[in-house]
């Protein structure tokens, strides 16, 4: 390893690993990224639904889970979303702000992964791609018996010799797009410890029978997360407004998004979970039941299961009025103030047992990983000096947003800078 710059292997070829890998390269490295598919950035595709969500102007620390939250903090200053813009144009993307959201002018993902491989393949970075990572060893200095400075890396392709190492290997979320888990296995070997990982942004299945009934509904709600605390009894943790998705196994969209790390890591501890939803945020439980009175005494022929028509979508409202154990065909004017104070809470407090969640295939991203306490701020292993870790691989998940991926970007800078020093 002669030279005067810094020989760098950045692991994987994603988000990070080419952010990572051009950083580093601007930063006068030699820079080699080793990617286990055929293609870089493929899961990149995926982001956004397609439109790929780079960024948010809203930063606040709020908005990511994780380990240390020091750590997140230095990270996300030593490259905030201005920098991540500035990143991508310089790199030749147009970008547009959409109420705080960053996205390619285009909205395609495949604009911003083109943009990431061509720049890689202009500056002359050395890309080996379907190359297995078998290890990745400290240099042993044999005849004095004691760690030398750098690292082999052993590949399907043969061994290779780096001065600092970047794994950007991602999670084990989409594992048909590469993202297969086996960077944690290369962490533990190098003395790293691994919080579980568990699925993150994805839908949660619920118990009760009804929900094929009402699936296909899309409306404004809350929605807040109870889990079952040490006492067992049922704790409120968090709540999220957005549009919610009835399934025909329970709850979906951004909000259940949002919250689903907590109920799948609380399931995974053995803990009960249920969700409270309310269906009309906007409106006070007294109100609802104002407005019911005064249109049962406006309406009072109408059947009960024509009451809510109008006020939600009709299926959902069938549903509730079952779920207070009211006759649909019924008059409205047999409703007593104790019915409709019923369906008023059920409207604002409609119960449900969390009982499963999506996998990792349905999964956007994990929580848990690479742990935040082994790493310095600047994402330096305390184990292995000149080993960095960036991207999803680390114990860090952020909500739906834009939010993982400036994590991807924020931390790839952050480390690649470090390690070009």
């Amino acid at each position: 390893m002669k030279g005067t710059c810094m020989n760098i292997a950045v692991i994987g070829g994603g988000a990070s690993g080419m952010t990572a890998a051009i950083t580093a390269h601007r930063c006068g490295a030699n820079v080699t990224i080793f990617e286990h598919m055929p293609r870089l950035g493929r899961k990149l595709l995926l982001t956004g639904s397609g439109k790929c969500n780079i960024s948010n102007t809203d930063m606040h620390i709020s908005h990511f889970h994780g380990g240390d939250e020091k750590i997140i903090e230095a990270v996300l200053d030593g490259c905030p979303p201005f920098e991540t813009r500035e990143f991508f144009e310089e790199i030749g993307l147009f970008m547009k702000d959409r109420g705080g959201y960053l996205y390619p002018f285009c909205e395609q993902a495949s604009a911003v992964v083109d943009v990431l491989r061509f720049s890689i393949r202009d500056i002359g970075i050395d890309v080996h791609i379907s190359c297995d990572i078998k290890r990745i060893d400290t240099l042993q200095d044999v005849e004095l018996g004691h760690k030398a400075e750098g690292f082999a890396v052993f590949t399907s392709e043969g061994r290779f010799c780096f001065d600092k190492i970047i794994i950007c290997c991602g999670s084990c979320a989409n594992r048909n797009t590469g993202s297969d888990g086996s960077g944690y296995a290369l962490a533990k070997k190098l003395g790293h410890s691994v919080v579980k990982p568990l699925p993150a942004l994805t839908y949660l299945t619920c118990d009760e029978s009804f929900y094929p009934s009402i699936a296909g509904i899309r409306t404004k709600a809350c929605i807040s997360l109870y889990e079952e605390n040490s006492s067992h009894d049922m704790e409120h943790t968090a709540s999220e407004l957005g549009e919610l998705q009835l399934t025909k196994q329970g709850i979906s969209g951004i909000p259940v998004f949002n919250l689903s790390y907590r109920a799948i890591k609380a399931m995974d501890e053995g803990r009960k979970v249920k969700a409270f939803i309310d269906f009309l945020p906007d409106v006070e439980e007294d109100d609802m039941y104002d407005f019911m009175k005064k249109r049962i005494g406006m309406a009072s022929s109408r059947s009960v299961e024509e009451l809510l028509i109008g006020l939600l979508a009709k299926p959902l409202g069938i549903c509730i009025c079952k779920r207070c154990s009211l006759g649909l065909k019924e008059p409205c004017s047999s409703l007593d103030d104790k019915d409709i104070g019923r369906l008023a809470k059920m409207i604002k407090k409609f119960e449900t047992r969390i009982s499963g969640s999506g996998d990792f295939e349905a999964a956007q991203t994990v929580s848990g990983g690479v742990s935040l306490s082994e790493i310095t701020g600047t994402l330096e292993s305390r184990i292995a000096p000149g080993l960095y870790f960036a991207g999803e691989i680390l114990d860090v998940n952020g909500d739906c947003g834009g939010y993982n991926l400036q994590w991807a970007v924020s931390s790839a800078i952050v480390a690649a800078r470090e390690a070009s020093r």
